[in-house]
């Protein structure tokens, strides 16, 4: 930096980096191999643009014209007009055509070999987040439907699927079409504030993942720390065309990360499991008919075998959960979920963590788009905070993306968990019955995600409702009852 008199100058270098941009895994953990699989399909996309705003004309198409530049994925396609007045002054994707920026719908496809190994799986196309209205086709076939901005979109594409080569074509068309103009708001979605408002695409990962016909399809924990209990609440399905008759068991380990002060590896998503320090069981036998599913609950005492998380000592531990069938308990499938031995609660006027009064200090913004798109950027904003003498942040005004969640437990922040039910704009549209029937299953959507994470101590609801309803609006007492009642549900 050359300092002249009341101005200054900076001189920049290209420097070509020697570490990933989001060091992240998959959503398959290494422990659950070789019962479960995945293929990354992130990467280079085909991509059509497609400028029409008419909502009757989102329809695939006969033929596709695709665009010289490839789409990356994730991204938005629309991203560089972020800059435009809502976020940021810089081109996160400076290759992206200036035609995309006016896009209103548009198509992408990508072609990949189904792995050999995978006969007899259950395939599952999986989408962490989908930015706009999306219909997705697997060879030429409608396999689902979807219309959000925050949540995973999960389809079973077996069927779909044939040996060899394979082919995936998403549409999107930009929430905001969907829009339905009134008097006291327009959208009965939940769009968040800028960044949701604003995307459109796919902006998290995408995989294809492979699982047994008989799956764990959930594990919720539940630490009870005050009566000394820990909780497995597992779900498990049986797609396969026979009844099953399985055992159900739980190997909780220590869950370790590599000390270091390189801060190119202190993001990674490098944490391995350690020592076994508590076996559960469930007592009997489960029996589950084809295409029945249940929910089984293992439960123990922990009897001083965990150490708490708290944001000072953010212990962590890994379950896997076991499905085992037959005398020589061949394992049938293997669940990894990650948790931390913690317990928030109030008593009277204090918040409690583990029994213990906890005062959380931090911080609160909106998410901001793709420098906010990695590991490294959540573990230096949690870094500043700690050393701050902080210990908290509100992700504010939407469903920040899960890894801020495992940053967050790894480094012992913890979170206000905010949904994107944000009315400051005024675009809700708060006497739609359809718009509240979104909210409940945004609401749902975002406690399902985030449930195990020890790092969160609360749900943000809603932000700035109220007052818009009342001072922006002007709606009637009715609405503004309506609001109320459905925030306390």
């Amino acid at each position: 930096m050359l300092i002249g008199y009341g101005f200054a100058i900076n001189l920049y270098a290209q420097q070509a980096g020697n570490y990933r941009f989001n060091p992240i895994r998959g959503f398959v953990n290494d422990a659950e191999k070789p019962l479960r699989d995945e293929l990354c399909l992130n990467g280079k996309w085909q991509f059509m643009p497609v400028i029409e705003t008419n909502m009757s004309k989102f329809v695939k198409p006969e033929s596709f014209t695709w665009e010289s530049v490839p789409l990356k994925v994730p991204s938005p396609w629309n991203i560089n007009s972020f800059a435009s007045g809502d976020g940021g002054d810089f081109l996160a994707f400076p290759s992206y055509p200036k035609l995309w920026e006016k896009a209103q719908m548009g198509w992408m496809r990508k072609e990949f070999q189904l792995p050999a190994n995978w006969t007899g799986k259950r395939i599952k196309l999986y989408f962490e987040a989908i930015a706009g209205f999306a219909k997705i086709y697997v060879n030429g076939q409608l396999a689902g439907e979807n219309l959000d901005i925050f949540f995973p979109t999960e389809l079973d594409v077996t069927k779909f699927l044939k040996a060899g080569t394979n082919e995936v074509l998403v549409g999107v068309a930009k929430a905001s079409l969907t829009d339905v103009p009134g008097k006291y708001g327009r959208r009965n979605y939940v769009a968040g504030s800028f960044w949701g408002q604003h995307i459109a695409g796919i902006w998290q990962d995408v995989s294809l993942i492979a699982v047994p016909q008989l799956a764990i399809s959930d594990v919720f924990v539940q630490p009870d720390v005050s009566n000394d209990q820990l909780n497995f609440a597992i779900t498990i399905k049986n797609n396969s065309p026979d009844t099953h008759v399985f055992s159900v068991q739980a190997s909780v380990r220590h869950w370790e990360k590599p000390a270091t002060t390189d801060v190119n590896l202190a993001s990674a998503d490098n944490g391995a499991l350690k020592e076994e320090v508590l076996q559960l069981e469930y007592p009997e036998k489960v029996e589950l008919k084809s295409g029945d599913s249940v929910v089984v609950t293992v439960s123990k005492k922990v009897d001083g075998k965990l150490k708490t998380w708290t944001p000072d000592s953010p212990n962590l531990y890994g379950a896997l959960i076991n499905l085992t069938e037959g005398r020589k308990k061949v394992t049938s499938d293997l669940k990894y979920t990650r948790f931390g031995w913690r317990q928030f609660t109030i008593g009277g006027t204090q918040f409690l963590l583990n029994g213990d009064p906890v005062v959380l200090k931090g911080d609160s913004w909106h998410f901001m788009g793709i420098p906010q798109m990695t590991r490294r950027y959540a573990w230096a904003w949690f870094k500043m905070l700690k050393d701050a003498n902080a210990n908290a942040v509100r992700l504010h005004a939407q469903p920040y993306p899960s890894f801020y969640l495992d940053v967050a437990d790894e480094m012992g922040i913890c979170v206000l968990d905010e949904t994107g039910i944000w009315s400051s704009d005024g675009g809700p549209k708060m006497d739609s019955d359809d718009y509240w029937v979104y909210c409940k299953k945004h609401v749902k959507n975002l406690v399902m995600r985030d449930r195990n994470h020890p790092s969160v101590f609360g749900w943000g609801v809603c932000n700035e409702t109220l007052p818009v309803v009342i001072n922006v609006l002007h709606a009637p007492k009715t609405i503004e009852e309506r609001q109320v009642e459905e925030i306390n549900n």
